[in-house]
């Protein structure tokens, strides 16, 4: 029931890629995938749950031997001491629509800490922050590549009030979801030296692709990167921003960030090409036209890992998702 947003508004993305200029990986990769979803039906019954495992942890239990009430720890426990605002959570988010929202990526680097300098632990509600996980299995990176996604945490949500599990996925509502998928604004934005900027076009709803201005029509990929990310000094308002709250789909879209040789590239990606049209155009209306140009699957610094892996010696190469950490307090 723990839906983390980052604290300021449309700044996260900026700090984000700072944190990445700060500690200079030899790569990353980082990708934010997102789906409509609806769990009203799970999210009931997650509050079914909570509220009978409450009212089991209130009754008394008798010792078989000493015939007298035995000490119930559980009723000082951080689980029955939240319960009930863990269930009014449940009530808000059920009345609200609902995006599943995954974090993953691939991190390259001599001083594997570094990743732990990225901004995610600050992306918190009441409940709960984000925290990351290490995987080492190689095969994560096909799950990158073909940009996947678990998009049903149903099982996860059933299964709370017995095993606690970590879903490899969440719960956002559109407004939070623009907490992580929205172009650098603001101070940080302006100085960072990793983006090739251009000038913003805000108040035209054109987009462009290699370089040419065209009609959303004329979008000819579902994986596309920003060839200018628009320079905007000021963090926009809250009406300006309105249509990114539509910006999740019925299908897997993606917001990545990928950084490598001291140069950041913003790709974006959807299942077809005219759910990309739709998703670019959301873009533009807030953004102005933008500079786009077809992206390739792999970005190129997979294409030299193999290499790496064999003469860089230090080079400590670890795949990281990311997904609340509740289960562990």
């Amino acid at each position: 029931m723990s839906t983390p947003a980052y604290a300021e508004k449309q700044a996260f993305v900026a700090h984000l890629i700072r944190a990445l200029e700060m500690s200079n990986p030899a790569f990353a990769w980082i990708q934010f995938l997102f789906v409509r979803s609806d769990y009203r039906a799970a999210l009931i019954r997650l509050k079914n749950s909570i509220h009978a495992a409450k009212l089991a942890i209130e009754q008394p239990s008798v010792d078989l031997v000493s015939g007298q009430e035995s000490e119930r720890r559980e009723l000082h426990r951080d689980y029955y001491r939240r319960a009930d605002s863990r269930m009014k959570k449940v009530d808000d988010i059920v009345t609200k629509p609902t995006v599943t929202l995954a974090i993953q990526g691939m991190w390259v680097s001599d001083d594997p800490g570094s990743i732990n300098t990225l901004p995610f632990d600050h992306c918190v509600d009441e409940h709960d922050s984000l925290a990351i996980f290490l995987y080492r299995d190689p095969r994560m990176l096909i799950e990158l590549v073909d940009r996947r996604m678990v998009e049903d945490i149903s099982k996860y949500l059933d299964g709370y009030t017995r095993s606690r599990l970590e879903p490899p996925s969440f719960i956002v509502t559109p407004e939070e979801l623009q907490s992580y998928v929205h172009l650098p604004a603001g101070e940080t934005a302006v100085s960072l030296s990793s983006l090739g900027g251009g000038t913003s076009t805000r108040g035209f709803t054109l987009a462009s692709v290699d370089g040419e201005e065209t009609n959303r029509g004329e979008v000819s990929s579902n994986l596309v990167k920003l060839v200018a990310v628009p320079k905007m000094e000021k963090a926009l308002e809250d009406c300006a921003v309105q249509p990114l709250a539509h910006l999740a789909s019925s299908t897997v879209r993606t917001f990545e960030i990928v950084y490598g040789g001291g140069r950041t590239e913003l790709l974006l990606s959807a299942e077809t090409v005219d759910d990309m049209k739709n998703y670019t155009s959301l873009l533009s209306l807030v953004y102005g036209g933008l500079k786009l140009s077809n992206a390739e699957a792999r970005p190129a610094f997979l294409l030299e890992l193999p290499r790496s892996v064999a003469l860089g010696g230090g080079l400590t190469h670890a795949t990281r998702a990311l997904s609340p950490r509740s289960s562990r307090r």
